[in-house]
């Protein structure tokens, strides 16, 4: 187990710290519920076939919308229902 924390405590490190100046413990607390969100629903892992942990159900039709992540350091894309 040692080696997932380590894992995701890099991910955190590169991902997310790296792009930040931390003033609080509120905002760190915050920054780090919508990386781990993000992280679980959003991100693609290589180790499970580029897939989401939480799962993926594709959605063929609708118009294609950006959801910024982590005020737009990143941004997602989904289609939603026209």
């Amino acid at each position: 187990m040692n080696t997932h924390a380590e894992r995701f405590i890099g991910s955190v490190r590169r991902e997310l710290l790296d792009n930040f100046i931390i003033f609080s413990y509120n905002q760190l607390f915050s920054l780090l519920k919508k990386y781990v969100f993000y992280y679980n629903n959003m991100r693609p892992h290589q180790g499970i076939g580029q897939q989401t942990p939480e799962g993926y159900n594709p959605v063929t039709k609708g118009k294609i919308v950006k959801i910024p992540v982590l005020g737009g350091l990143w941004n997602h894309y989904t289609r939603v229902a026209a």
